[in-house]
Parts: C-alpha cells; structure tokens; sequence
C-alpha cells in the first residue's frame, strides 16, 4: 500500500494513501465527501489504457489514509496534495476534482499555483460558495439546512449515509442498482466521523470565488442536470462563469454522481479534454 507522509499531529505522522496505474501524462484524481478513492472505478483503468499515468489518493480521514482530529480545512487538504505531487515529481498534471474535491483542487491552484498543473477537471463541483446568507442570496445551503445534516451523522451516520448515497447516484424514478449502492455506502462508512463533520462544515461554509479568479488553466466542468445534491445552476455554471479558460459539459439527466451512473459519456468527454 503506498504512502507518503504529508504531516504531522502530537508527533504521529499524517500518512496519504494513493494508488497508481499506467504511465504517460499524469491525471490525479480527487475524490468528493464523504467517499474515498473507490469511486473512480469506472475511469480508472480507462485512464490507464489510454496512455495516463492515473493516481488517485485518500484524502484525509477517508478511505486508508490516516484519521487525524484536524487539519479538514481548504488550506491543509490542498497542501497535503502539494506533498503528494511533490513526493511523486509529478508535472503538467491534470487536476479532476469531484465534488467537494474540486474544492481541494481549485484551492490548491490559488494557493500553489500552475507550476505543477497544466489542466483542470470539475465534476459535479461544489462551490463556488454553497453557503445562503444576506449578503449572498446566490447560495442554496443555510445554515440550518447544514445543521440538520451534522445533527444526522451525529444521530445515525450509516442512516443519514444511505439516504444520502441515495440521493447522490437517484434520478427521480430511476433507482441506481443496489450493489452499487451498497458499495458506496461501505466506502462512505469507512470515513472517520471528524473528517465526514469538518470535510462537510468547510466545503459548506469557505467562499471559493476568488480562487477561481485566480484559476488560468484550461478547465472543463462537468455537471448534471439533474443533481439533486449541488444543483447545476448554483453551482457548475456559476463555476464556469468564474473561471476565464473554461468549458461547461451539463449532461441531460444525470445524478450528481455521473461519474458512476453516466461512467461512459463522462470518460468521453475527459479524454477529448485530454487529448485536445
């Protein structure tokens, strides 16, 4: 199992879990709340076939990287990914970031900038600022919508996270097959309960439009029309619209988990993106 160590809490070392396969131009992939690496099954081994050098990596307190008590905010998930593309020498990467994990990499190109990467991929993005306030009536998150959420993984996590699984890979009248949600749901579970809390609370509540701003890469989102978790127009057009190089992919009908559901048409338009 590869690691590398990215840092460290009461002198115990934070260690990142990644898997590799193939070779060729690195593509890196950034798994969303609350799942882990797993769920790139379907784009994975494609990838690889394709001529990539394909890592995908466990974020902190999910999958197999360590469970520290801290260290869920923007900032330090975006510079335990600069360790991991330092560690592995890694250049001219293409960032995929899925859900919440396009937070961590439209941060970490604010804050580290392009040196590494040379291209984008936002897939069902959160952001730019999901938070609904008065001085942002933009938003469709509020606050007390977020504490239900908390209270509930409080409550019952494995409850909360089969409705929630649910709604993720659902289109209305169209349930996903149950060993697929089966599957989600265990590499969901498998998430520490302070990483699931604080992942959800930052993502929810930090503001991203200036570092999308900041963003020069050429960028492709993707998104569904029909994602009942972080619905389009708050969300991956208003992304777009931030982002000076970028195209917008809405695909007709699909979940907020596309990249499972919709594997082909997704992986079709990543790799023109590659390959352009």
């Amino acid at each position: 199992m590869a690691r590398v160590t990215v840092d460290k809490e009461n002198h115990l070392p934070v260690d990142i879990h990644y898997e590799e396969q193939g070779s060729g131009r690195p593509v890196v992939l950034i798994h969303g709340w609350p799942l882990s690496l797993g769920q790139w099954e379907f784009q994975t081994p494609e990838l690889a076939a394709g001529g990539y050098r394909v890592v995908a990596f466990d974020q902190r307190g999910f999958g197999a990287s360590a469970k520290p008590r801290g260290g869920y905010d923007p900032d330090t998930l975006a510079a335990d990914l600069h360790m991991l593309l330092g560690h592995l020498d890694l250049h001219e990467v293409t960032l995929v970031g899925f859900s919440s994990g396009a937070c961590s990499a439209v941060r970490y190109l604010s804050r580290y900038g392009n040196q590494r990467v040379s291209r984008l991929v936002l897939v069902s993005a959160a952001g730019p600022y999901l938070r609904r306030t008065d001085a942002h009536p933009e938003g469709f998150l509020e606050d007390g919508k977020l504490r239900e959420y908390q209270r509930c993984l409080t409550d019952d996590r494995v409850s909360f996270l089969h409705r929630f699984v649910t709604k993720f890979f659902h289109v209305a009248g169209t349930p996903a097959a149950r060993p697929l949600h089966t599957r989600m749901v265990m590499l969901a579970a498998a998430a520490s309960h302070r990483g699931v809390m604080q992942t959800l609370g930052t993502a929810a509540t930090t503001d991203f439009r200036d570092d999308l701003r900041a963003i020069t890469v050429p960028t492709l989102v993707v998104h569904g029309e029909a994602d009942a978790v972080l619905p389009v127009e708050a969300t991956g057009a208003r992304i777009a619209e931030a982002v000076s190089d970028c195209r917008l992919v809405r695909l007709q009908g699909a979940p907020h988990g596309l990249i499972v559901t919709r594997a082909a048409e997704f992986n079709r338009e990543l790799m023109a993106f590659l390959e352009g």
